[in-house]
């Protein structure tokens, strides 16, 4: 699944695509929605961003369309020219007189009145996005020490949206790793500077991976550029050179250093 790295920059190319023009034809697979597609057209894109591993794509009359890529959906956006026949009929379909974008095998695509946004039966339940400028640490750290996350293991706690929007799996070995913290702790038994660490990383990860694919600009860098732990089982620990080893937790591999992971 596309994490917060990759969902931000998805929106990135979204919003250079879409941003400022109208949409001149608009198709939705699903027939519940067949009737905004009349009710959009014509209207002008004003907004693409990321909230966590949602998108969300605000258009002109105060109309929202709320995205998730789950497992299997992805984008693809060119200029609209023809292109050889494709059995693959895409979930939702934006095009404006410059570019078209279309999203594949996404299982969720909704249409939201704006205003109402905020109200969403997921959305409204998402913690801190770690990528949005105005998380802090100090934020991090007081979701940190709330009661409903402090006795939950961090190999856990990192995979739920609720604590931080836009963590996942690659991100949870990356972060713990950078942090010096073992998986299974807790919130609770962490001393000040190791929460004051797991915070920071919290932020830094995430960012440091959004900014080399932005700087590569390309769907997904290089897997060395980004992870140092993930997908690394018997590698060197850069910081020990102890071996790094996988594990299953959460129902997915996380990979960690049992030497300077405390």
């Amino acid at each position: 699944m596309p994490e917060g790295p990759e969902t931000h920059r998805m929106a990135d190319r979204l919003r250079a695509a879409l941003v400022g023009d109208a949409l001149a034809r608009v198709r939705f697979i699903n027939p519940a929605y067949r009737k905004f597609e009349r009710l959009l057209k014509g209207r002008v894109v004003l907004s693409v961003t990321a909230h966590g591993k949602a998108l969300l794509t605000e258009i002109e009359g105060g109309w929202t369309l709320y995205t998730h890529s789950q497992l299997f959906g992805f984008w693809r956006i060119d200029d609209g020219t023809p292109k050889p026949i494709n059995a693959t009929v895409p979930r939702l379909l934006l095009q404006t007189r410059n570019a078209r974008a279309r999203l594949f095998a996404a299982p969720t695509v909704e249409v939201l009145a704006t205003d109402a946004v905020h109200t969403h039966r997921f959305l409204s339940k998402l913690g801190p996005d770690v990528l949005d400028r105005k998380t802090t640490a100090s934020r991090m750290r007081k979701q940190l020490v709330e009661a409903r996350f402090a006795a939950k293991p961090l190999s856990q706690l990192l995979l739920d949206q609720s604590f931080a929007a836009g963590m996942g799996n690659y991100l949870r070995s990356e972060v713990l790793h950078k942090a010096c913290i073992a998986p299974t702790r807790t919130p609770a038994s962490l001393d000040a500077g190791e929460t004051k660490a797991l915070a920071t990383a919290l932020l830094g990860v995430p960012r440091a991976s959004y900014r080399v694919q932005s700087r590569d600009d390309a769907e997904y860098a290089s897997d060395a550029a980004r992870f140092v732990v993930f997908d690394r089982e018997g590698a060197p620990c850069p910081r020990d050179g102890g071996p790094i080893v996988q594990v299953r937790m959460g129902e997915r591999r996380l990979y960690w250093c049992p030497v300077c992971q405390r």
